[in-house]
C-alpha cells in the first residue's frame, strides 16, 4: 500500500480549535475528506483525540482489553498503564504537536507513522520520530505496538 503526505488544507482543517494556524498537525493519508476506510478513521480520531488532551476520548477508541507494546522498555502495558502515560503526555507537554503523519489502513488495523514535537517540562525542544503498529477489532484498537527512538525522547524521561 502507497503512504502519502497529508494535505496541507486538510491539516489547517483538522488543527485543534484551540491552537493556533501556524502549527502544522497532518491526521491521514492523501484522500478525500470523505474516506471511508473505518482503520483510517479509528487513527484520524485518535490523532485528534491526543492533540485536543481528551483522555476520556482516547481510552473511548480502546477495547477495555487493550495493550501497548513500547520499544524504549519491552514493556506491555495494559489499558489503564497506557492511558496514565497519555495523561502524562497531553497533560504535562507544551506544544504537543504531531508533524508528517502517514497512515497506511492494514487488513486489521492500521500503521501510523509521525514526527512529534513538544517542549519538554525542562523548556528542551523534542522531535521524536514515531511509528505505531494498531489492530482494530470492532471499530476499536485493542493492540499496539510503538517504536521510537529513545535518545530522540531523552527530554522526557529526565
Amino acid at each position: 500500500m502507497q503512504t502519502r503526505e497529508v494535505p496541507a488544507k486538510l491539516v489547517r482543517d483538522l488543527a485543534p480549535p484551540t491552537l493556533d494556524a501556524n502549527h502544522r498537525f497532518g491526521i491521514v493519508p492523501d484522500m478525500p475528506n470523505e474516506s471511508t476506510n473505518p482503520n483510517v478513521e479509528i487513527a484520524r480520531e485518535l490523532v485528534r483525540r491526543l492533540l485536543n488532551k481528551d483522555v476520556e476520548g482516547v481510552a473511548d477508541l480502546y477495547t477495555d482489553e487493550m495493550t501497548a507494546w513500547r520499544n524504549s522498555d519491552g514493556r506491555t502495558l495494559v489499558k489503564k498503564q497506557a492511558l496514565k502515560v497519555v495523561k502524562i503526555l497531553t497533560g504535562n507537554l507544551d506544544d504537543l504537536r504531531y508533524e508528517n503523519v502517514r497512515v497506511t489502513p492494514t487488513e486489521n488495523g492500521f500503521v501510523q507513522q509521525h514526527t512529534m514535537r513538544c517542549t519538554a517540562p525542562n523548556g528542551e525542544a523534542v522531535e521524536a520520530h514515531v511509528c505505531m503498529i494498531a489492530t482494530v477489532e470492532n471499530g476499536k484498537i485493542s493492540q499496539v505496538h510503538e517504536y521510537m527512538d529513545t535518545a530522540q525522547m531523552a527530554p522526557l524521561m529526565g
